[in-house]
């Protein structure tokens, strides 16, 4: 069975995380469900890529399921934001080889991201975060891992492409015992200011960030 851990599950919301080992074969039986246009498939070269787009839109389906929710597949709008086909439910999806995560959520937009620590993230650090977040993350890896997926995540959230790290997506009050947390969120544009809580953890070298309620 490929889906590894549910993480989190409430009655509209749930999140699920599958370690990667199948190959392509595996999805033939049901390429009908999960790829809506060839064309978007075929245009996707890289092995790993194809799989990842796969099984991405393959967990999303077995998300569903466990929510007893229709699948009708799954379409990108012109931000590259995946939706529902059937307009119930609004999802994230992120991968980190060998992860592939997802999160489904009935009620309102959701973000998720998966993370590998990466020790080029402190280099980059000043890149993506404030001096208030440097100092929040301070010069700690999978601190520093989780304020790039949070970020990650509310990007992923708002769903187009006119967002700066540094200026429209903030993080505060980060607490993180070494294997789980939680932070803040904020996107902040000209006109409005949204705040989200959100959940984050480490297992192995990767940190996972996303959206709750």
């Amino acid at each position: 069975m490929p889906l590894q851990h549910i993480i989190y599950q409430n009655p509209h919301a749930i999140i699920g995380i599958w370690r990667l080992t199948e190959p392509e074969d595996f999805f033939l039986p049901h390429r009908h469900l999960l790829v809506r246009h060839a064309a978007v498939l075929d245009s996707i070269h890289h092995p790993q890529r194809r799989l990842e787009w796969l099984a991405g839109r393959y967990l999303v389906w077995q998300l569903a399921q466990r929510l007893h929710l229709p699948f009708a597949g799954i379409y990108t709008d012109t931000h590259n934001k995946p939706h529902l086909t059937a307009a119930n439910g609004h999802i994230s999806i992120s991968h980190a080889r060998p992860y592939v995560v997802a999160i489904l959520n009935r009620q309102q937009a959701a973000g998720i991201d998966i993370e590998e620590l990466r020790p080029k993230l402190q280099y980059l650090a000043p890149k993506f975060l404030t001096a208030d977040e440097l100092k929040m993350a301070g010069t700690d890896l999978p601190r520093l891992a989780i304020c790039w997926g949070a970020k990650e995540a509310l990007y992923k959230l708002y769903g187009r492409k006119c967002l700066v790290f540094k200026e429209n997506l903030l993080l505060n009050h980060l607490t993180f015992d070494g294997h789980k947390g939680r932070l803040q969120g904020v996107i902040r544009l000209a006109e409005q200011e949204q705040a989200y809580s959100m959940v984050c953890g480490r297992f192995g070298n990767h940190v996972l960030v996303f959206t709750v309620d």
